[in-house]
Protein backbone atom coordinates (compact mmCIF):
# COMPACT_ATOMS: atom_id res chain seq x y z
CA UNK A 1 0.00 0.00 0.00
CA UNK A 2 1.83 3.36 -1.31
CA UNK A 3 0.73 5.10 1.85
CA UNK A 4 1.96 2.42 4.52
CA UNK A 5 5.99 1.07 4.42
CA UNK A 6 8.07 -0.58 6.62
CA UNK A 7 11.54 -0.86 6.35
CA UNK A 8 14.24 -3.17 6.74
CA UNK A 9 15.22 -1.08 9.53
CA UNK A 10 12.37 -0.91 11.37
CA UNK A 11 10.97 2.85 10.65
CA UNK A 12 6.98 2.52 9.78
CA UNK A 13 6.64 5.40 6.89
CA UNK A 14 2.80 6.68 6.65
CA UNK A 15 2.35 9.55 4.06
CA UNK A 16 4.76 11.55 2.53
CA UNK A 17 5.51 12.82 6.34
CA UNK A 18 5.99 10.63 8.81
CA UNK A 19 8.95 8.18 10.02
CA UNK A 20 7.94 6.43 13.08
CA UNK A 21 10.45 4.57 15.12
CA UNK A 22 13.04 4.33 12.31
CA UNK A 23 15.26 7.03 9.99
CA UNK A 24 13.74 7.50 6.73
CA UNK A 25 13.96 10.76 4.23
CA UNK A 26 10.55 12.23 6.09
CA UNK A 27 10.21 15.65 7.53
CA UNK A 28 8.85 14.15 10.50
CA UNK A 29 10.72 11.70 12.69
CA UNK A 30 8.25 10.34 15.27
CA UNK A 31 9.09 8.14 18.44
CA UNK A 32 6.85 5.88 20.36
CA UNK A 33 8.55 5.07 23.54
CA UNK A 34 12.12 4.62 24.89
CA UNK A 35 13.23 2.00 24.00
CA UNK A 36 16.43 1.36 21.97
CA UNK A 37 14.95 -0.74 19.45
CA UNK A 38 12.34 1.93 18.72
CA UNK A 39 15.31 4.48 18.63
CA UNK A 40 17.38 3.52 15.12
CA UNK A 41 18.97 6.06 13.64
CA UNK A 42 17.89 8.51 15.58
CA UNK A 43 21.18 10.95 14.39
CA UNK A 44 20.31 10.75 11.36
CA UNK A 45 17.20 11.84 11.51
CA UNK A 46 18.45 14.61 14.02
CA UNK A 47 20.16 16.00 11.18
CA UNK A 48 17.85 15.17 8.22
CA UNK A 49 14.78 15.83 9.54
CA UNK A 50 12.49 19.26 10.11
CA UNK A 51 10.86 18.33 13.80
CA UNK A 52 11.40 14.77 16.36
CA UNK A 53 8.11 14.21 17.88
CA UNK A 54 7.05 12.16 21.00
CA UNK A 55 5.77 12.84 24.13
CA UNK A 56 7.13 15.11 27.09
CA UNK A 57 8.16 12.04 29.09
CA UNK A 58 9.59 9.65 26.43
CA UNK A 59 12.07 13.15 25.31
CA UNK A 60 13.30 13.74 28.44
CA UNK A 61 13.70 10.01 29.14
CA UNK A 62 15.81 9.63 25.69
CA UNK A 63 18.11 12.28 26.98
CA UNK A 64 18.38 10.71 30.46
CA UNK A 65 19.30 7.21 28.88
CA UNK A 66 21.86 8.87 27.11
CA UNK A 67 20.33 8.14 23.82
CA UNK A 68 21.69 11.28 21.78
CA UNK A 69 25.40 11.79 20.79
CA UNK A 70 26.20 14.89 22.74
CA UNK A 71 27.39 16.85 20.22
CA UNK A 72 24.10 16.69 18.58
CA UNK A 73 22.17 17.16 22.05
CA UNK A 74 21.88 20.89 21.35
CA UNK A 75 20.08 19.88 17.77
CA UNK A 76 17.46 17.57 19.59
CA UNK A 77 16.67 19.91 21.94
CA UNK A 78 15.97 22.36 19.14
CA UNK A 79 14.05 19.92 17.18
CA UNK A 80 12.04 18.33 19.63
CA UNK A 81 8.15 18.27 19.60
CA UNK A 82 6.65 17.06 22.69
CA UNK A 83 3.06 16.18 21.64
CA UNK A 84 0.55 15.06 24.84
CA UNK A 85 -2.20 12.33 24.54
CA UNK A 86 -4.82 13.56 22.12
CA UNK A 87 -2.82 16.83 21.07
CA UNK A 88 -2.77 16.80 17.30
CA UNK A 89 0.27 17.85 14.72
CA UNK A 90 -0.22 19.05 11.24
CA UNK A 91 2.06 19.35 7.97
CA UNK A 92 1.33 18.71 4.36
CA UNK A 93 -2.09 18.19 4.49
CA UNK A 94 -1.06 14.97 7.35
CA UNK A 95 -1.82 14.80 10.83
CA UNK A 96 -0.81 12.97 13.73
CA UNK A 97 -2.70 12.07 17.00
CA UNK A 98 -1.10 9.86 20.51
CA UNK A 99 -3.22 7.38 21.92
CA UNK A 100 -1.92 5.65 25.03
CA UNK A 101 -0.32 2.46 24.62
CA UNK A 102 0.69 1.74 28.62
CA UNK A 103 3.92 -0.17 27.40
CA UNK A 104 6.26 2.00 29.85
CA UNK A 105 6.13 5.62 30.50
CA UNK A 106 5.28 7.81 27.82
CA UNK A 107 4.61 5.36 25.44
CA UNK A 108 1.93 5.85 22.45
CA UNK A 109 0.44 4.78 19.91
CA UNK A 110 0.00 6.90 16.55
CA UNK A 111 -3.20 7.45 14.56
CA UNK A 112 -2.16 9.11 11.25
CA UNK A 113 -5.02 11.07 9.44
CA UNK A 114 -3.89 11.06 5.62
CA UNK A 115 -6.57 14.44 4.53
CA UNK A 116 -6.36 14.45 0.64
CA UNK A 117 -7.13 10.93 0.38
CA UNK A 118 -9.31 10.84 3.38
CA UNK A 119 -7.72 7.68 4.94
CA UNK A 120 -7.00 7.07 8.67
CA UNK A 121 -4.07 4.58 9.20
CA UNK A 122 -3.01 4.01 13.22
CA UNK A 123 0.28 2.17 14.29
CA UNK A 124 0.03 0.64 17.64
CA UNK A 125 3.39 0.35 18.56
CA UNK A 126 4.66 -2.15 21.30
CA UNK A 127 1.69 -1.76 23.53
CA UNK A 128 0.16 -3.79 26.51
CA UNK A 129 -3.96 -4.25 26.24
CA UNK A 130 -5.06 -2.98 29.85
CA UNK A 131 -7.87 -0.91 31.13
CA UNK A 132 -5.46 1.82 30.31
CA UNK A 133 -4.71 1.04 26.71
CA UNK A 134 -6.94 2.86 24.11
CA UNK A 135 -8.38 1.08 21.16
CA UNK A 136 -7.90 3.02 17.53
CA UNK A 137 -11.26 2.73 15.62
CA UNK A 138 -12.95 3.48 12.46
CA UNK A 139 -9.32 3.02 10.73
CA UNK A 140 -8.56 2.18 6.97
CA UNK A 141 -5.05 0.31 7.84
CA UNK A 142 -3.87 -0.67 11.46
CA UNK A 143 -0.57 -1.73 11.45
CA UNK A 144 0.35 -3.56 14.52
CA UNK A 145 3.27 -5.05 16.40
CA UNK A 146 4.12 -9.07 16.32
CA UNK A 147 6.54 -9.28 19.17
CA UNK A 148 4.55 -12.57 20.87
CA UNK A 149 2.59 -13.40 17.58
CA UNK A 150 2.65 -16.66 18.11
CA UNK A 151 -0.60 -18.87 19.71
CA UNK A 152 1.77 -20.34 21.71
CA UNK A 153 3.10 -16.85 23.12
CA UNK A 154 -0.38 -16.64 25.43
CA UNK A 155 -0.39 -16.06 29.22
CA UNK A 156 -3.83 -16.76 30.78
CA UNK A 157 -2.10 -16.21 33.94
CA UNK A 158 -0.63 -12.54 33.46
CA UNK A 159 -3.26 -10.65 36.02
CA UNK A 160 -1.70 -13.26 38.83
CA UNK A 161 1.89 -11.93 38.24
CA UNK A 162 2.09 -8.51 39.65
CA UNK A 163 0.58 -10.21 43.35
CA UNK A 164 3.55 -13.31 42.57
CA UNK A 165 6.07 -10.49 42.28
CA UNK A 166 4.68 -9.36 45.75
CA UNK A 167 4.61 -12.01 47.44
CA UNK A 168 8.21 -13.15 46.19
CA UNK A 169 9.88 -9.99 47.28
CA UNK A 170 8.04 -10.54 50.89
CA UNK A 171 9.58 -13.73 51.24
CA UNK A 172 13.33 -12.68 49.72
CA UNK A 173 13.15 -9.72 52.32
CA UNK A 174 11.98 -12.10 55.45
CA UNK A 175 14.76 -14.31 54.61
CA UNK A 176 17.60 -12.69 52.64
CA UNK A 177 17.09 -8.72 53.55
CA UNK A 178 18.30 -8.43 49.96
CA UNK A 179 16.03 -9.24 47.12
CA UNK A 180 17.77 -8.76 43.45
CA UNK A 181 15.59 -7.83 40.07
CA UNK A 182 16.73 -7.94 36.92
CA UNK A 183 14.50 -6.25 34.35
CA UNK A 184 15.28 -3.94 31.16
CA UNK A 185 14.20 0.05 31.41
CA UNK A 186 10.67 0.75 31.75
CA UNK A 187 9.89 -3.13 33.49
CA UNK A 188 12.39 -1.82 36.45
CA UNK A 189 9.57 1.09 36.62
CA UNK A 190 6.48 -1.47 36.56
CA UNK A 191 8.16 -3.66 38.66
CA UNK A 192 8.71 -0.49 41.37
CA UNK A 193 4.94 0.79 41.28
CA UNK A 194 3.61 -3.38 41.69
CA UNK A 195 5.41 -3.36 44.88
CA UNK A 196 4.82 -0.50 46.33
CA UNK A 197 1.17 -0.88 45.70
CA UNK A 198 1.64 -4.14 47.29
CA UNK A 199 2.58 -2.49 50.41
CA UNK A 200 6.71 -3.34 50.90
CA UNK A 201 8.24 -0.38 51.57
CA UNK A 202 11.99 -0.98 51.53
CA UNK A 203 14.14 1.03 49.42
CA UNK A 204 14.79 0.37 45.83
CA UNK A 205 18.66 1.00 45.43
CA UNK A 206 18.88 1.57 41.46
CA UNK A 207 21.44 1.38 38.86
CA UNK A 208 22.90 4.93 37.40
CA UNK A 209 20.31 5.41 34.38
CA UNK A 210 17.51 3.32 36.16
CA UNK A 211 18.33 6.46 39.28
CA UNK A 212 18.36 9.04 36.70
CA UNK A 213 15.08 8.25 35.02
CA UNK A 214 12.82 7.74 38.47
CA UNK A 215 14.26 10.95 39.02
CA UNK A 216 12.65 12.72 35.82
CA UNK A 217 9.46 10.86 36.08
CA UNK A 218 8.86 12.14 40.01
CA UNK A 219 10.14 15.65 39.38
CA UNK A 220 9.10 16.57 36.11
CA UNK A 221 5.88 14.00 35.26
CA UNK A 222 4.38 13.46 39.12
CA UNK A 223 5.32 9.52 38.99
CA UNK A 224 6.03 8.81 42.76
CA UNK A 225 8.38 5.37 43.57
CA UNK A 226 8.73 6.06 47.38
CA UNK A 227 12.37 5.77 48.79
CA UNK A 228 15.35 5.00 45.83
CA UNK A 229 18.66 5.59 46.40
CA UNK A 230 21.65 5.00 43.91
CA UNK A 231 23.33 2.00 44.28
CA UNK A 232 26.40 3.31 45.09
CA UNK A 233 25.16 5.04 48.22
CA UNK A 234 26.41 2.47 50.99
CA UNK A 235 23.80 3.80 53.44
CA UNK A 236 21.25 0.42 52.75
CA UNK A 237 24.07 -2.23 53.76
CA UNK A 238 22.77 -3.09 56.86
CA UNK A 239 18.82 -2.83 56.08
CA UNK A 240 16.40 -4.72 53.90
CA UNK A 241 16.25 -3.50 50.79
CA UNK A 242 15.28 -4.14 46.80
CA UNK A 243 18.22 -3.91 44.50
CA UNK A 244 17.57 -3.48 40.78
CA UNK A 245 19.93 -4.42 38.05
CA UNK A 246 19.98 -4.35 34.43
CA UNK A 247 18.19 -7.91 32.30
CA UNK A 248 21.64 -7.91 31.01
CA UNK A 249 23.51 -8.71 34.11
CA UNK A 250 20.94 -11.72 35.91
CA UNK A 251 24.08 -14.21 34.31
CA UNK A 252 26.33 -12.50 36.81
CA UNK A 253 24.30 -12.87 40.07
CA UNK A 254 26.36 -14.19 42.89
CA UNK A 255 24.48 -17.00 44.37
CA UNK A 256 25.80 -17.12 47.65
CA UNK A 257 22.70 -17.40 49.56
CA UNK A 258 23.04 -13.31 50.66
CA UNK A 259 19.81 -12.31 48.52
CA UNK A 260 17.04 -13.84 46.69
CA UNK A 261 17.52 -12.96 42.88
CA UNK A 262 13.92 -12.04 40.65
CA UNK A 263 14.53 -12.38 37.04
CA UNK A 264 11.14 -10.34 35.06
CA UNK A 265 10.54 -11.25 31.39
CA UNK A 266 7.82 -11.57 29.19
CA UNK A 267 9.21 -14.49 27.46
CA UNK A 268 8.22 -17.17 30.01
CA UNK A 269 4.70 -18.29 28.49
CA UNK A 270 3.84 -21.23 29.76
CA UNK A 271 3.40 -20.46 33.49
CA UNK A 272 4.01 -17.66 35.73
CA UNK A 273 7.16 -17.96 37.51
CA UNK A 274 9.55 -20.72 37.20
CA UNK A 275 12.18 -21.44 40.13
CA UNK A 276 16.05 -21.88 38.47
CA UNK A 277 18.10 -22.69 41.24
CA UNK A 278 17.75 -22.35 45.42
CA UNK A 279 18.18 -18.55 45.35
CA UNK A 280 16.40 -17.50 41.83
CA UNK A 281 12.82 -16.98 40.29
CA UNK A 282 11.95 -16.13 36.87
CA UNK A 283 8.76 -13.98 36.94
CA UNK A 284 6.55 -13.32 33.27
CA UNK A 285 6.22 -10.03 33.79
CA UNK A 286 5.95 -8.52 30.31
CA UNK A 287 5.36 -5.21 29.16
CA UNK A 288 3.79 -6.42 25.35
CA UNK A 289 0.66 -7.56 24.46
CA UNK A 290 0.26 -11.58 24.13
CA UNK A 291 -1.00 -13.25 21.09
CA UNK A 292 -4.49 -13.74 22.66
CA UNK A 293 -4.19 -9.66 23.44
CA UNK A 294 -2.93 -8.82 19.76
CA UNK A 295 -5.66 -10.81 18.66
CA UNK A 296 -8.52 -8.84 20.63
CA UNK A 297 -6.94 -5.68 19.59
CA UNK A 298 -7.36 -5.98 16.14
CA UNK A 299 -11.10 -7.90 16.84
CA UNK A 300 -11.87 -4.35 19.22
CA UNK A 301 -10.54 -1.86 15.89
CA UNK A 302 -12.05 -3.84 13.13
CA UNK A 303 -10.02 -2.50 10.46
CA UNK A 304 -10.07 -2.36 7.05
CA UNK A 305 -6.45 -3.46 6.35
CA UNK A 306 -3.96 -5.27 9.32
CA UNK A 307 -0.43 -4.78 8.24
CA UNK A 308 2.06 -6.89 10.78
CA UNK A 309 5.13 -5.04 11.21
CA UNK A 310 7.54 -7.71 10.68
CA UNK A 311 11.03 -5.77 10.62
CA UNK A 312 11.13 -6.84 14.61
CA UNK A 313 11.89 -10.04 16.83
CA UNK A 314 8.39 -11.91 16.53
CA UNK A 315 5.95 -13.97 15.24
CA UNK A 316 4.33 -11.85 12.18
CA UNK A 317 3.92 -14.65 10.19
CA UNK A 318 1.54 -16.95 12.77
CA UNK A 319 -0.20 -13.41 13.38
CA UNK A 320 -1.06 -12.98 9.95
CA UNK A 321 -2.37 -16.80 9.18
CA UNK A 322 -4.40 -16.18 12.56
CA UNK A 323 -6.06 -12.92 11.63
CA UNK A 324 -6.67 -14.36 7.87
CA UNK A 325 -8.53 -17.34 9.78
CA UNK A 326 -10.42 -14.93 11.75
CA UNK A 327 -11.77 -13.07 8.35
CA UNK A 328 -9.46 -9.92 8.53
CA UNK A 329 -7.68 -9.01 5.15
CA UNK A 330 -3.78 -9.23 6.52
CA UNK A 331 -0.22 -8.80 5.30
CA UNK A 332 3.10 -8.72 6.63
CA UNK A 333 5.76 -5.93 6.00
CA UNK A 334 8.40 -5.74 4.77
CA UNK A 335 8.01 -8.62 2.22
CA UNK A 336 11.34 -10.55 1.74
CA UNK A 337 12.18 -12.26 -0.90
Amino acid sequence: MESVNIQSNGAIVIGKSFAIDGFAEKPIRIITHAHSDHLHGLNESLRYSKHIVATPITLDLIEALGYINSELLPLFKLKSISLNYHQTYSINDEEVEFYDADHIPGSVQVLVKIKDKKLSIGYTGDFKLTNKTEIMKDLDVLVIEATYGNPYHTRPFKESVPQILVDLVIEGLYKYKKVYIYAYHGKIQEAMSIIRNGGIDAPFILPDKAYRVVRVLEEKHGYNYGNYLKENNTSFNKEKCIIFKHFNSAKERRLDGKGLHIVLTGRLTHEPFMKVDDYTYVVSLSDHADFSDLVKYVEYSNPRLVIIDGSRHGEAEALKNTLLEKGFCSMVLPQYP
